[in-house]
C-alpha cells in the first residue's frame, strides 16, 4: 500500500511540476507570436506608406527621392562597375 502512495504522490507532483510550467512558459509564447504578427503588419503599414508617398509627387518629395537616390547611386557605384568587371573577366575565361 505505501508504494501506491508514493506513486500516486509522485504522479501529482509531476502533473502540478507540468502545469507550473505550462502556465511559466505560455506568456512567452505568447509574446513571441503577437510579435511575429505585429512584423507582418509593420511591413504592410510601410508598403502602403510607401505607395501612397510615391502616387502624389509633389515638388518637396521629387527632390527628397531625388536626393536620396543619388547619395545610393554615388555608395553603390563603385561596388557595381567593380561586380561588371569582375563578371566581364569570368565570361572572358
Amino acid at each position: 500500500m505505501e508504494f501506491y502512495k508514493k506513486l500516486i504522490f509522485a504522479c501529482c507532483i509531476i502533473i502540478f511540476t507540468f502545469a507550473i510550467i505550462i502556465k511559466l512558459t505560455e506568456p512567452v509564447i505568447e509574446r513571441q507570436l503577437s510579435n511575429i504578427f505585429a512584423d507582418k503588419k509593420l511591413s504592410k503599414k510601410l508598403t502602403r506608406e510607401l505607395i501612397n508617398s510615391t502616387e502624389d509627387f509633389s515638388p518637396e518629395k521629387k527632390d527628397f527621392y531625388k536626393n536620396i537616390i543619388k547619395k545610393l547611386y554615388i555608395k553603390w557605384k563603385p561596388l557595381i562597375q567593380e561586380s561588371i568587371k569582375e563578371a566581364e573577366l569570368e565570361i572572358n575565361k
